[in-house]
């Protein structure tokens, strides 16, 4: 609050509920029963008005652009409603932070103004005795962009939100905040608050190189729990998923080669291999110590067997001669042995920890490991799981992992003041699929084909039960009894003159078209002879305009054409029944006739939306620059791109 000025007195307190200012005559009026009378207003106003807007409602214009790739901010002129009041706003640029979640706003800085500020506030009566003479000060309240914490004076109110660079999508104005909080509760117990209006889709694209996932959601229209989100410009979703890893020790393998061989892992995909132990088989020359009996150790650890030991052209005998003790040879047994101090060759076999090539998601590649013997693999396994993508009231979206599980993982609950937009079943591979799960509202259009989908399915399922009724009865008792399903013109006598249509199931009066063709005389669009008649007229009107209301003169922008704008296409997969060959037999038995035509019967039919965006190549033009005015740089979707001028 700023300091108000001396003899400045206000005793408005609204806890004691005084309603009016009773005047008494011959009373002197004070000063401070005017301040009164204007707190007392002011309050009255508020308490109307918060029950129909909220601090930080846009009225009108007051809009924000945010470049995501500088944090370079235009908030436009417009008009807010702040603590009771509608208040006007000017043009300003600044730059907001991209890091994190930042409210943009207004500060609202109050001064009080004098006559030392303003002269204009002296007494202006000519020939009187105050001419000139100061009177009352005023409190000035100007609203100022900014975002919070940027070091502005005044108390901050928030009204848009951006959260790394993107700005969050809001209500558009004017938004009456008590006509919207009834609406809320209305979609709410009628259908349930949360749904898609029209766009939203999210799609897949490439990933970044560091593997952080990239979405695109679309530009459209959601309402959730209740409230209005309007997204009017498709938005790119950085997502840096982090899989659930799972530890899986020892795993084994049996070897098929000694040369290299390729192990494929049993639980993929492998986020990392962080050890590979094999059976390896050498030889190597040892000495034998100084005395008999000794124990000679081997250079490597972990031994398993000892194959031979070779002196020359003498082979000793495991087992008689020597034994494996704790890693060494060991000669205490009665038998031949090698001469103190002398070499001999041992062929040993241990376990190794060796290092992968041709590491990828499913396995590796090892040499050397000794055949039939086991390859024990220590690696992480990344778990498969479902994450959902949300959208809350106020445009935020907002990422929720699933439960990771081998083979059945599960999609998480979705908090009640979210709308789920998608489900993205992440396999940590490029088999990585996006599935628009959101719920939609569904136009009267399509809930009418539905509706006569049903009808006609209820028509088909009599018409079998008629059938089956006909072919169950006995043979005396049918006989002679002809079902027709109205299908085709199979079961008519086509031998007679058939005055009948037979047509969508029905049988029907038959319908001659005639067609009419254009005279020769009738070259261009002719209407129908008319006069007019008036019906309702106004032939005088009075009214003005402001030829710049905002007092916009910035220069027109430049005009991007992309070609084409708009990609829309089609991929269809078609799986049919396939041939089907119907045999058809004429005749007694003695002699016959046979007839063999083909036909193909579709099943079933399907439509789903694609899951992925298509690549394809996005042709643009940009015009429209002043003299001298030169192009720093282009972005699509906030990718650079080059440009070549004509």
């Amino acid at each position: 609050m700023p300091t108000m000025p001396s003899a400045y007195f206000n005793r408005f307190d609204p806890s004691k509920n005084f309603d009016a200012h009773l005047f008494r005559a011959g009373f002197a009026v004070q000063s401070a029963e005017f301040n009164e009378v204007q707190s007392s207003f002011a309050s009255r106003v508020q308490d109307i008005s918060d029950a129909i807007f909220r601090d930080g409602d846009v009225i009108r214009d007051a809009r924000v652009i945010v470049n995501a790739a500088t944090g370079d901010t235009i908030a436009e002129a417009g008009a807010v409603y702040i603590r009771g009041a509608v208040r006007n706003v000017v043009l300003k640029d600044m730059t907001v932070p991209l890091v994190g979640l930042i409210a943009i706003g207004l500060y609202l800085q109050e001064t009080v103004i004098t006559e030392l500020e303003d002269p204009s506030l002296r007494d202006p009566s000519i020939g009187t005795r105050n001419y000139q003479e100061p009177g009352a000060s005023r409190l000035k309240i100007e609203a100022v962009w900014g975002f919070a914490n940027d070091g502005q004076l005044g108390e901050f109110f928030p009204v848009y939100q951006v959260e790394n660079g993107i700005l969050r999508a809001k209500e558009p104005p004017p938004n009456l905040d008590g006509v919207t909080q009834a609406l809320a509760r209305y979609d709410r117990d009628s259908s349930g608050g949360s749904y898609v209006v029209n766009g939203l889709s999210v799609a897949a694209v490439a990933d970044l190189i560091g593997g952080e996932q990239v979405y695109t959601v679309s530009e459209g229209r959601a309402r959730v729990n209740g409230f209005g989100v309007e997204q009017n410009t498709s938005r790119r979703l950085i997502y840096a998923a982090i899989p659930d890893l799972r530890l899986l020790d020892s795993e084994p393998h049996a070897s098929t080669t000694v040369a290299a061989q390729r192990i494929d892992l049993d639980r993929s995909p492998v986020a990392d291999i962080s050890q590979v132990r094999i059976t390896k088989q050498v030889t190597q020359t040892i000495v034998h110590g100084g005395f008999t009996g000794a124990q000679d150790p081997l250079p490597d650890t972990s031994v398993i067997s000892i194959l031979s030991a070779v002196q020359g052209a003498t082979t000793y005998v495991l087992g008689t001669e020597y034994k494996l003790t704790a890693g060494k040879v060991d000669w205490s047994l009665p038998g031949a042995e090698p001469d103190p101090g002398s070499s001999y060759d041992v062929t040993y076999q241990y376990i190794a920890t060796v290092i992968p090539t041709a590491v990828d998601s499913t396995g590796f590649t090892v040499t050397g490991a000794v055949v039939d013997s086991l390859v024990l693999t220590n690696y992480s396994q990344m778990l498969p799981r479902i994450d959902s993508l949300a959208i809350s009231a106020d445009g935020a979206l907002t990422w929720i992992a699933g439960v990771s599980s081998d083979w059945n993982p599960q999609a998480p609950a979705i908090p009640v003041n979210l709308l789920l937009l998608a489900k993205v079943r992440q396999t940590w591979t490029a088999d990585r699929t996006v599935s628009n799960d959101s719920v939609r509202v569904v136009p009267m259009s399509e809930l009418s084909v539905i509706q006569n989908k049903i009808d006609r399915l209820a028509e088909l399922i009599a018409q079998q039960s008629l059938t089956s009724d006909a072919q169950l009865r006995e043979s005396g008792v049918k006989k002679g009894v002809l079902v027709d399903a109205f299908l085709s013109d199979d079961m008519r006598d086509l031998g007679s003159a058939q005055t009948a249509a037979i047509f969508g199931g029905e049988l029907t009066l038959p319908i001659a078209g005639v067609v009419a063709a254009v005279s020769a005389d009738v070259s261009t669009r002719t209407a129908l002879t008319y006069n007019l008649s008036p019906v309702l007229q106004q032939t005088l009107r009075t009214g003005s305009m402001k030829v710049n209301p905002y007092m916009a003169f910035d220069p027109i922008p430049a005009t991007v054409v992309l070609t084409p704008a708009i990609d829309r296409w089609t991929v269809i997969e078609t799986v049919s029944a396939g041939p089907i060959t119907q045999r058809l037999t004429v005749g007694s038995g003695n002699a016959s006739s046979t007839g063999t035509s083909t036909s193909t019967v579709l099943l079933s039919s399907s439509r789903s939306a694609i899951e992925t965006l298509r690549p394809i190549d996005v042709h643009f033009s940009v015009s429209g620059f002043g003299a001298n005015e030169a192009l720093t740089a282009l972005n699509f979707d906030g990718i650079s791109v080059a440009a070549t001028a004509i």
